[in-house]
């Protein structure tokens, strides 16, 4: 991959939230350092919209009253969802509630994306946004990664409603079945990234995560480290195979790395654990990994940048 093409056109889904500014730093900085082009976009999404929502407020349930009922009156309604034919004032009234609920959701993400676009144009960078409404927010996002041919997702950990530390919802689904590379936000501020570490395991997943990290290297400026974690059952049987196969593995993906600078690591234990704790430790401000088991456990261990590629 030749460093030049790498990253050359950025989404960022956002919804305001702090993991989402996280994002966003992490946005701008790769788009300043790769001259990428980004698309700030925004979801909007409520309960109403899921079905089971629906169908308690429109398959004949008990509904909010309508304001041409007597007062205190609960009414009884039913429609179709294509809403052409409704039956009944409840109908209506569910209706109207499902579409002043849509009216402030997206004047709230409108709002959102303006203040983004404003941070945007503060630094330098150009964007361009777009907000869509849609049910599930995990899959407009990949919808829209694949209709706008974008080279990466840039993403929070979690959304406005998950205020504790872990990966969120949307973040998991999108980082598991996006077809193209998912970076999420680690939870400092991206100021700078000069230390990358590297997972590599001599798969096809791997080797496509050396190269990307390889480009995001040269473009950077940053130091590279290789990590191979020998799993623990395999150590213990047979160390001197285990650690063979490692070295092994370190060797060829250093061999391709030619002119880079980087260091190379042989630990053993459990791989997403180990992974988590070396990151911690030495303070790399990303990982690169390929999409495999050990991914999506390293995402839930640690706080830092993780970027997957498929």
């Amino acid at each position: 991959m030749e460093s030049e093409h790498v990253f050359k056109k950025i989404l960022y889904p956002t919804d305001g939230s702090d993991p989402g500014l996280l994002a966003q730093e992490l946005a701008i900085l790769l788009a300043k350092k790769l001259e990428s082009e980004v698309t700030v976009f925004h979801v909007v999404t409520h309960e109403l919209m899921q079905p089971h929502a629906k169908a308690f407020l429109f398959e004949g349930r008990t509904v909010s009253e309508s304001p041409d009922a007597e007062p205190g009156a609960q009414v009884e309604g039913e429609m179709s969802f294509d809403r052409e034919t409704p039956t009944s004032a409840g109908a209506h009234s569910s209706e109207r509630i499902e579409d002043e609920l849509t009216s402030i959701y997206r004047q709230q993400g409108e709002d959102i994306v303006a203040d983004s676009m404003l941070t945007f144009k503060e630094e330098g960078v150009h964007a361009d946004q777009k907000v869509v409404q849609r049910k599930s927010v995990a899959e407009a996002v990949m919808e829209e990664a694949e209709r706008g041919k974008y080279d990466l997702i840039v993403i929070g950990r979690n959304a406005q409603k998950e205020k504790e530390a872990h990966l969120g919802s949307v973040a998991y689904k999108v980082s598991r079945q996006s077809d193209i590379p998912v970076l999420v936000a680690g939870e400092k501020a991206a100021e700078k990234i000069t230390k990358i570490l590297v997972p590599v395991d001599g798969s096809e997943s791997s080797e496509n995560a050396l190269r990307y990290a390889a480009a995001l290297c040269n473009k950077l400026n940053a130091a590279l480290t290789l990590l191979h974690v020998q799993e623990s059952h395999l150590f213990s049987l047979r160390p001197h195979v285990s650690t063979a196969i490692g070295k092994g593995i370190l060797a060829d993906a250093a061999e391709k790395l030619k002119g880079t600078n980087l260091e190379q690591k042989l630990e053993s234990g459990d791989p997403a654990k180990k992974i988590s704790e070396i990151a911690g430790k030495e303070n790399f401000d990303l990982i690169v990994m390929g999409s495999d088991g050990v991914s999506n456990h390293v995402l839930h261990y640690t706080m830092h940048s993780v970027l997957i590629v498929k």
